[in-house]
């Protein structure tokens, strides 16, 4: 291997097909978010998760639009994964409304049950009432969704997965992104399966997904000029996005298993050397392995980077908690503090992508392996 080319940590994989279907989308004339890869992609979604899906222009734009269908407005109190990238909660604040933060259980990294109901109790005990829960699958690993569709069912409070990096995994042989109301896939340029940028709404029926397109679309009324009721967004995709993630769509389960196989390649060559920690495969479930995210002792996480990145290799630190960030310093957090910043302080994701080939993988662990 050429030392000087660097491994990135989810570089996209493009080849042929992707490359055909541009150029056929762009000699067709179809460049903007109508044309046949838009029917095809979407056609090909909908299958999959048997359910109505709106290409958007990213995940971001997608939690947006699913909490406007929620009928979140100003002032609302709404729940949300807390160690998770800041996307997922961004939105909220568009719409003027209240996070609350709720913590990680120890097993998957994802939103505690346990903590989700603690902060919904004391939250009634002081008059609020939430009514929309955002939940990230992390890493592609699955939430403790049962126990949190019990929690949500029994206090009126409408889901919203964050599936942004979970296309390809399931919960009980369901899709994650199709088990809430309202499910969101992203299609970022380092995703399972890419469009460049990009994303999905996955909605549950059609009356919800006229609504959202509406809104994607600038909210447009149906007549012969230009008539807004509403306040509208640019939030659609394209037909030549659309022809790349038709493509990439088509290899799914080859990816995800690629994935699958790096990151079992690491645990085997790690676990033996050190004390390493990782998210754990709930029973019925099965993650997509997105990133291969470990956690080290706190003595050496820092200098595993370090050797990485000396050796043109990219590595990268876990998700900074939310609650952490000055961006939402003013909000609520229900969870445990310091299993979160462990995390942070001690997590790293190695490379994962699904181009990586065994060449790529010894010679990270040699690394690690010679100089830790």
């Amino acid at each position: 291997m050429n030392k000087d080319i660097k491994i990135y940590l989810s570089p996209p994989t493009i080849d042929h097909s992707e490359i055909e279907n541009v150029v056929r989308a762009l000699k067709s004339g179809w460049i903007s978010p109508y044309g046949s890869y838009t029917k095809d992609f979407t056609s090909k979604l909908s299958n999959y998760f048997n359910k109505d899906i709106l290409l958007t222009n990213s995940g971001t734009s997608s939690i947006h639009l699913a909490l406007k269908l929620a009928g979140v407005k100003e002032g609302d109190y709404i729940l949300c994964s807390n160690f998770t990238f800041a996307a997922t909660a961004f939105p909220i604040v568009y719409e003027k409304a209240i996070p609350i933060f709720i913590g990680s259980e120890k097993e998957t990294w994802n939103l505690s049950p346990e903590f989700l109901q603690c902060a919904i109790e004391d939250l009634k005990k002081k008059g609020i009432i939430t009514k929309v829960l955002i939940v990230a699958h992390i890493y592609g690993m699955s939430a403790q969704m049962k126990k949190i569709i019990d929690i949500c069912n029994n206090n009126n409070i409408t889901i919203i997965e964050d599936a942004a990096e979970a296309l390809g995994s399931f919960y009980h042989n369901k899709p994650l992104g199709s088990i809430g109301k309202y499910g969101i896939l992203s299609f970022n340029g380092n995703k399972i399966i890419t469009t460049s940028q990009g994303g999905a709404l996955i909605l549950p029926n059609k009356e919800k997904y006229n609504y959202a397109e509406k809104l994607a679309f600038q909210a447009k009324e149906k007549v012969d000029y230009y008539k807004h009721n509403e306040i509208g967004y640019n939030y659609s995709s394209s037909n030549i996005l659309s022809a790349l993630g038709s493509a990439q769509f088509d290899k799914l389960e080859k990816k995800v298993n690629r994935r699958r196989n790096i990151f079992n390649y690491y645990l085997s060559n790690l676990k033996n050397k050190f004390a390493i920690d990782y998210q754990k495969e709930l029973s019925n479930s099965f993650s997509n392995r997105w990133l291969s995210a470990f956690i080290f002792p706190a003595s050496i996480n820092k200098k595993i980077k370090s050797l990485l990145e000396k050796n043109n290799i990219e590595a990268r630190f876990l998700w900074n908690p939310l609650n952490r960030q000055k961006a939402f310093k003013n909000f609520s957090f229900y969870g445990d503090s310091y299993f979160e910043n462990t995390l942070f302080k001690n997590g790293l994701c190695l490379p994962s992508g699904d181009s990586l080939n065994e060449e790529d993988l010894n010679k990270i662990i040699t690394i690690i392996d010679k100089n830790i």
